[in-house]
């Protein structure tokens, strides 16, 4: 006899549509087209910007590291709320619930900036996997970073979202080879990341796009060629059932930086989050998420 508990995937309708399942399957990635607004952009690139250029009148806790030719700030949320519309779009969620079965844990969130830097001839981009911060041995797979997909179902238990603030042009930018989430095959050395057989790809994005992928994706950025520089923020997340690596968050000594959702996105928790029954609800209803 086969004894299930109350929580189960078995019977778990999808949120995502049979084109995106399929596409996602496939590629490795999907892209949603302005997800958050001008408005919260300009507010988020000047916050942004100037963290990164007085890194001292960033509020704790707020981590900046700035150098010669870009930065990082981190964890966003704790900075302004105005950030929070890049965690908790609905739009997005929507996407990421349907990879990791309605149970998302935020563990981390960041603006990053990349500026147009000397390149030396014939230097090439770095290609890689995301870990979660632990590499398992070659020939296992890591239970923090796995990709599945069967009976029209897929699960993706860590999940990197990347909302761009600026245009970014083809060549630029977040670089991936499609379809290699699925590989149980090492990349080989012999491969660069222009490679002939499986050639890494960019995309044209414009400010408020969200790219959406698996970290199993073999993925980089391509050196910044514009005059102004990249912005984007990355979202990372994972399933919230029994996973609990990057546990830094949410940060409780500033939990009243944040609203009561972000702090539940960020919390490890065994069952469905408030802030997804509320978006399955709005689902149901035939709502506009917003």
């Amino acid at each position: 006899m086969l004894i299930r508990g109350s929580d189960s995937a078995i019977d778990l309708p999808s949120i995502l549509t049979e084109e995106e399942k399929w596409y996602f399957d496939l590629q490795g990635y999907l892209i949603l087209r302005q997800v958050i607004t001008a408005d919260e952009i300009n507010q988020m690139l000047r916050l942004g910007s100037h963290w990164l250029e007085q890194p001292d009148q960033a509020p704790p806790p707020l981590r900046v590291t700035v150098k010669e030719y870009g930065g990082v700030i981190n964890p966003l949320p704790y900075g302004d709320r105005i950030f929070e519309r890049t965690s908790l779009n609905e739009k997005v969620l929507r996407v990421v619930m349907g990879l990791m079965w309605n149970r998302p844990r935020l563990f981390n969130c960041a603006l990053v900036q990349q500026k147009k830097e000397p390149v030396s001839a014939g230097e090439k981009e770095k290609l890689h996997r995301d870990t979660s911060g632990f590499d398992f041995p070659d020939g296992f797979r890591n239970p923090h970073n796995d990709y599945q997909a069967g009976n029209g179902q897929i699960y993706s238990n860590y999940i990197n979202t990347a909302i761009t603030l600026v245009d970014v042009p083809k060549e630029n930018g977040f670089t991936c080879i499609p379809g290699t989430h699925k590989s149980e095959i090492n990349f080989p050395d012999s491969l660069d990341i222009d490679n002939l057989w499986a050639p890494a790809e960019t995309f044209e994005l414009q400010a408020g796009d969200c790219l959406i992928f698996s970290p199993r994706l073999m993925h980089g950025a391509r050196y910044w060629k514009m005059a102004y520089p990249r912005m984007v923020i990355f979202n990372r997340y994972q399933f919230s059932f029994y996973f609990n690596e990057n546990c830094s968050l949410p940060l409780k000594d500033h939990a009243d930086r944040i609203s009561a959702d972000q702090f539940e996105l960020e919390s490890i928790q065994r069952g469905k989050k408030e802030f997804a029954r509320r978006i399955l609800d709005k689902i149901k209803r035939g709502e506009k998420l917003c």
